[in-house]
């Protein structure tokens, strides 16, 4: 018995469908594979060029910190050592090879040099290696550029200055902040808990061979601290407790002279200024950056970071 007509055409049909369902499972197989993978080649570009700006800061801040002589790209090979071993290790990046392919450095203003580094990412695909692409590299570019900018004044009063950096003040290689005053002075840094500024003694720090031991006091408790004659650079890399890293506040008290030894009624160890509050009254706000060493002091007192680093464009490293 032949069979019928329409149930020739049902058998098609679902063979037709069966057929366009393979296909599909298929095709959608090959779609979340190659979706996989350009997934992992967007997050490891993204985590690539974060990586680049972190080590193109801090190579700025290094080259910042050395002599002009020394500003080049032999005085990197450390760094760059370092930093590819480190981005190269699976334990922090999974599979990724990491390297740094090119540094250049701009020596045109000696005040503020600038860098430019390049980074490959070498990123192994999951599933795209079975149709030729078993290595995918990801380059990356970024420019930085390092100076000196003077932090502006909030507040001061008949005993002390107090100022405030936009920016948070980190300890880099080298000296940190320079201090430009023509009387002698205790230096505190002042970071932030909560609403409320801990203040620490940074005197320690001052490379100023002419510092003296000095005690605050205050109504109920003393404080030994040292005090600074004239100008001074610190290096917050000095700090006998390594507490200081990430500062925002300068308060600078002033003494009639370091030998007196003692100041009556301070209050810088029980300060405790609301961190929102203080920014009112700033004296010197948009204050200009301060690039050169000024010859002679002034009767307030000039807060500098000298080494402070940003990320900039290809345009500005170029001019």
């Amino acid at each position: 018995m032949k069979p019928l007509k329409k149930d020739i055409i049902y058998k098609k049909s679902k063979a037709a469908l069966a057929g366009a369902f393979i296909i599909f499972m298929v095709s959608f197989l090959v779609f979340c594979i190659c979706a996989t993978d350009v997934g992992n080649v967007v997050t490891s570009r993204y985590k690539a060029q974060k990586i680049t700006e972190t080590i193109t800061l801090y190579a700025a801040s290094y080259i910042a910190s050395l002599d002009e002589s020394e500003r080049n790209t032999s005085s990197l090979d450390d760094i760059k050592e370092r930093f590819e071993n480190l981005y190269s290790n699976k334990e922090i990046t999974g599979v990724y090879r990491f390297k740094i392919s090119d540094i250049e450095i701009n020596n045109d203003d000696s005040d503020a040099p600038k860098i430019k580094l390049t980074t490959t990412t070498s990123i192994p695909t999951l599933f795209l290696r079975y149709v030729g692409f078993g290595i995918i590299n990801i380059i990356q570019t970024s420019y930085a550029k390092a100076s000196q900018v003077q932090i502006p004044e909030i507040d001061s009063d008949d005993k002390s200055y107090t100022f405030r950096s936009e920016k948070i003040i980190t300890d880099k290689r080298g000296d940190d902040l320079k201090i430009t005053y023509n009387g002698d002075y205790l230096a505190f840094a002042g970071l932030n808990d909560r609403d409320n500024i801990y203040w620490i003694d940074i005197g320690s720090m001052s490379n100023n061979e002419d510092k003296k031991h000095f005690t605050i006091s205050n109504t109920d408790s003393s404080y030994d601290t040292w005090c600074i004659s004239k100008d001074s650079t610190f290096d917050l890399t000095n700090d006998p407790d390594k507490t200081i890293g990430l500062i925002r506040y300068i308060k600078i008290i002033k003494v009639d002279s370091c030998t007196s030894k003692t100041v009556e009624g301070a209050g810088v160890l029980e300060e405790s200024t609301d961190a929102e509050n203080t920014d009112t009254g700033n004296k010197n706000e948009g204050a200009q950056p301060e690039n050169e060493d000024t010859e002679e002091s002034t009767a307030e007192p000039i807060v500098t970071i000298l080494n402070s680093v940003k990320i900039i464009s290809r345009k500005e490293f170029l001019n």
